[in-house]
């Protein structure tokens, strides 16, 4: 009958931020290993404390499925003598695959005629196969940092026991110095004597009763639980936050809270200042009231329940208190000669030995900030300026330079530093979201001059690491590059504002090449081009029309995104397909012909009917230069809509067509085969207008011709 199996790894407390990948590659080992054993089950559930992984399969079959295999033996012709009778080797084979020699079959292969076996094996019952595969999970485990104690076994913590149980029987096996067992521990402090477990079935109740809520999920429910408990009295509510609750629910065993307080005079700090001077370090919850000012109280999570709670509040306030008093130092120092005051301390700060300072990459971002705004927002070109001069000033203040918690609120402090400084609201918030998006979760910045101080941040750190020489790889990328390319994407996307990129980097390797900084890679292009391809294929748009976008100008997103979709959607007609066919007919003939004839067919051809030899060559020029005025005349009228200048490109068909039936391209006249590419090359140079259409394959879904 099927039973549940449980594993519990029972260890030192582990760093929370382990926890979630290790049952996460825990529980994938088990259906792994289980399906390649052929033991069957029905869930696959793995859950943990700081002091014990857990995992918990239900409806394990009592063996392994049988399985029937195909083993294939020597050629006929060595398996059998002269009167037909089995050699050694068939006999040998036949042993070897455990059926008679009589059961053997012939099977003809490329190679000639071999013997076969159809191997039947039995299923082993699961107690038998169980222990080495649960030993073998326990030993796979990957953790960031290791550590061994016990042997050359490594782990993230000293592994203090194993539990293994299927149904009520003990799972025999030795892992990491250890060997599996029924027994466990409750809480280390409210029950710390081992216990033993009778059945996996038991296993979550026995261990609630001794302070330990096992499941995840249900101690993050608890610890919100307990927030709004302790909240409740203060007429408040815990600031919300995610991660904290996460790292929290990973750092308990059994969640209850602890309210503490703290002197209202350090509300006067900055809110971000305040809120993580309690969560930094030491992972207390801000409290904020229904106006969302905070509050001067603070909620910690202690892994326990009972007695002590008031020499942990005290402890906790004392703690707090220093931390906040840290803040406040640091604060009003910084304040003192305003925000501007900070900007020569950037001179001492190196950005990249090749690429200078900060300050050096200041007056960089403030430059190109002002040549960003010009065509984007010119209204805005003072405001960013003047937020990008100012954006790494909190850089050199001693609140970031501290190397404490606060580090991490670059950006935002400095926004809060502008603000006491007298700088402009566009000016301070611009400085605040120059960063965003710093993920894919982010938003964008919210205000004109965020967007464009945080392209020109981007911009900059892309152009200078390339020209740094920066490698950006799969595995590697030290400055955060191909963040900030996604960055740029995004921005420019759901803004919709349409900036040639690799344009605004040849701009700004300008302003490097005045300030005498060599260049040093050179794969920019290719890396931007990578940027907008993924953005393009999570916005639904076929690999095919991608790659065809992106070989002719890729440095707009909005417009290669436009151009994309438009051809996703004219690839569907028929009309479209027939022109395609001569388009590439085309493309291939300038692709094979010889060089210096398609570099003569470039220079400008007659107006003249007349100076054709043939109608349909006067036809496909007219047709040709007409439908290129037609698409760059509606284009800038309309730039986005692209399906309306393809359709332009469908009238070409019947004239390429009526060319091809009509006449020889390569004939022996060099001077009509250079008239003739000469017309293919004004139709391939109409059609790059949009994009490579070589690229794309004959049909959607298939392959180039």
């Amino acid at each position: 009958m099927p039973e549940s199996v449980l594993l519990e790894i029972g260890c030192e407390e582990l760093p929370a931020g382990f926890i979630a990948p290790a049952l996460e590659e825990l529980a994938q080992l088990a259906r792994d290993g289980l399906a390649g054993a052929r033991l069957a089950f029905e869930t696959v559930r793995a859950t943990g404390t700081p002091r014990r992984l857990a995992l918990i399969v239900e409806g394990l079959a009592d063996r392994q499925e049988d399985r029937e295999r195909e083993v294939t033996g020597p050629a006929v012709r060595v398996a059998y003598d002269a009167a037909g009778k089995p050699t050694p080797a068939a006999q040998g084979f036949a042993k070897g695959a455990g059926v008679a020699v009589e059961a053997l079959e012939r099977v003809t292969t490329p190679k000639g005629e071999y013997l076969l076996a159809r191997v039947r094996d039995v299923g082993r019952p699961a107690v038998e196969v169980l222990p080495g595969l649960l030993g073998s999970w326990v030993q796979g485990l990957h953790f960031p940092k290791t550590m061994h104690w016990n042997g050359p076994a490594r782990f993230a913590r000293p592994v203090r026991w194993i539990v293994a149980l299927r149904g009520g029987s003990v799972l025999p096996f030795e892992a990491l110095g250890v060997a599996s067992g029924k027994r466990t521990r409750g809480h280390r402090t409210i029950a710390p004597d081992w216990l033993e477990i009778s059945r996996p079935s038991t296993y979550e109740a026995s261990l609630r009763d001794r302070g330990v809520m096992i499941d995840v999920d249900a101690r993050r429910k608890a610890i919100v639980d307990e927030l709004k408990r302790a909240t409740g009295p203060l007429r408040g509510r815990a600031v919300e936050d995610p991660e904290l609750l996460d790292e929290v629910a990973n750092l308990t065993e059994w969640p209850e809270a602890v309210v503490g307080s703290f002197d209202p005079a350090y509300l006067k700090l900055p809110r971000q200042v305040v809120v993580t001077a309690m969560r930094a370090h030491q992972r207390y919850f801000a409290v904020e009231g229904e106006d969302r000012s905070i509050l001067p109280h603070f909620v910690m999570i202690r892994s326990g329940r009972g007695g002590g709670a008031e020499e942990i509040r005290r402890g906790a306030e004392i703690v707090l208190r220093a931390r906040l008093e840290d803040a406040r130092f640091y604060w009003e120092n910084d304040l003192k000669g305003g925000i501007e005051s900070r900007l020569p301390g950037l001179k001492g700060i190196v950005w990249h030995e090749r690429l200078g300072t900060v300050y050096d990459r200041a007056q960089r971002l403030a430059e190109l900030a002002q040549e960003l705004a010009r065509p984007l927002a010119p209204k805005a070109k003072e405001a960013v300026s003047r937020a990008a001069l100012l954006c790494k000033a909190d850089l050199a203040s001693e609140m970031v330079r501290s190397g404490k918690e606060f580090a991490s609120l670059q950006g935002i402090i400095g926004a809060e530093y502008a603000a006491a400084s007298g700088e402009s609201p566009a000016v301070v918030q611009a400085i605040r979201e120059h960063y965003l998006p710093e993920g894919p979760s982010d938003p964008i910045p919210s205000t004109t001059e965020g967007r464009l101080l945080s392209l020109a941040d981007k911009i900059e750190a892309i152009v200078g690491g390339f020209r740094a020489g920066l490698e950006v790889t799969g595995s590697q990328d030290p400055y955060g590059l191909r963040r900030s390319g996604n960055g740029i994407v995004r921005i420019l996307l759901e803004s919709g504002w349409r900036l040639d990129v690799l344009d605004a980097a040849r701009w700004l390797e300008g302003v490097f090449d005045r300030a005498g900084i060599s260049k040093g890679g050179d794969g920019l292009p290719e890396f931007w081009k990578q940027r907008v391809e993924s953005a393009l294929l999570d916005l639904g748009v076929t690999r095919e029309a991608a790659a065809a976008v992106l070989a002719v100008r890729p440095g707009n997103p909005v417009d290669v995104l436009a151009r994309a979709k438009a051809i996703d959607q004219i690839r569907q007609s028929e009309d479209f397909e027939g022109l395609m066919i001569g388009y590439r007919r085309a493309a291939n003939i300038l692709r094979s012909a010889p060089a210096e004839d398609v570099s003569s067919s470039k220079q400008p051809l007659a107006e003249r009917a007349e100076a054709f030899g043939e109608r349909a060559e006067a036809d496909l020029h007219l047709e040709t230069k007409m439908a290129r005025q037609a698409v760059e005349t509606y284009l800038q009228a309309n730039p986005s809509d692209y399906s309306a200048a393809l359709r332009h490109l469908l009238g070409l068909r019947s004239a390429i067509d009526r060319f091809f039936e009509a006449v020889m391209v390569m004939v022996d006249d060099p001077a009509v085969r250079r008239r003739r590419l000469g017309l293919l090359e004004d139709v391939r140079q109409t059609f790059l207008r949009m994009a490579d259409f070589s690229a794309l394959p004959s049909a959607p879904g298939q392959k180039s011709v």
